[in-house]
């Protein structure tokens, strides 16, 4: 059996969701279309799966921008925030319409884990 490696497997996958929202932008809508069930449920699972994707790139995504915006001295997290739903306004709405969805929440949930943690930790002194 031909397998394919986990960085395939995430590159294909980023490229159904590119292709995804894409298409969303260009009819308006933002919610995924059942034309687009059959591709999803093959390639993450499910809705939930798919969800799940887009969320990492949005907080990914939030985190370096917010990164920069710090290490710039020119903003904190809500303006990441901000700039992020202008620069990725499709992504942003499409999450927006999910928002009560299960897997959105757990994404939401490990997300504030690791800021929470994050924020525990001691400053390291500079060198």
């Amino acid at each position: 059996m031909d397998t394919p490696s986990r960085s395939t497997a995430v590159r294909r996958r980023r490229t159904l969701a590119h292709v995804v929202l894409r298409d969303l932008a260009e009819t308006g809508h933002t919610t995924v279309p059942s034309w687009w069930e059959p591709e999803i449920e093959r390639e993450f699972g499910g809705l939930d799966g798919f969800l799940a994707e887009l969320s990492r790139q949005w907080w990914t995504a939030y985190a370096a921008h917010l990164d920069a915006l710090i290490e710039l001295g020119s903003g904190g997290p809500s303006q990441a925030w901000r700039d992020l739903s202008e620069q990725l306004p499709q992504l942003r709405a499409v999450l927006d319409s999910y928002a009560g969805s299960p897997a959105l929440a757990e994404a939401e949930r490990r997300h504030c884990d690791v800021l929470r943690w994050t924020a525990r930790r001691e400053c390291r002194p500079a060198a």
